[in-house]
Formats: structure tokens, C-alpha cells, sequence
């Protein structure tokens, strides 16, 4: 199980990538999430599921603006937050 489930991650995050580049935008994020902007912006000002602390916890500003790995975005979606 924990082979495909390393099949998968790396199968999402090579179609996050494709389609958004390694460092995903927060406008990115709510469009992959299916989300508005702003309802993920207050999810992450105020997280409330482990998911939802671990895309905080993975965002890495740059400047101004926060972006999110593809990497890290795959694992917390697919749900391997421990790895």
C-alpha cells in the first residue's frame, strides 16, 4: 500500500507541476483546491484540520507573497502528512 500510495503522490505532483510550475501561488492553490482566494485565506489564518496546518506550515514566502511546493502540496493532498 505504501507503494502506490508513493505512485500517486508522485503522479499528482508531476501533473501540479506541468501545470503550475514547482512553487504554486495562493490564487494556484485555491484553483487546484476548487476554492475561492479568499475562503483559502481564511482557512489558513485559521486552520482547523491537520491538512490545513500542514499547507500553512509548508508555505514558504518569497518577498511579499507566499508559494507552496508542488512537492509538499501533493503529500498533504493525497494525505501522507507524517512522511
Amino acid at each position: 500500500m505504501q507503494d502506490a500510495q508513493s505512485h500517486d503522490v508522485a503522479t499528482l505532483e508531476n501533473q501540479i507541476t506541468e501545470r503550475y510550475g514547482l512553487l504554486i501561488s495562493q490564487t494556484q492553490l485555491a484553483e487546484l483546491l476548487g476554492r475561492t482566494t479568499g475562503g483559502l485565506r481564511y482557512s489558513l489564518s485559521y486552520p482547523s484540520d491537520q491538512s490545513t496546518r500542514a499547507l500553512k506550515a509548508c508555505g514558504r514566502k518569497i518577498g511579499r507573497r507566499v508559494y507552496y511546493p508542488a512537492t509538499e502540496v501533493a503529500r498533504i493532498i493525497i494525505g501522507r502528512l507524517d512522511d
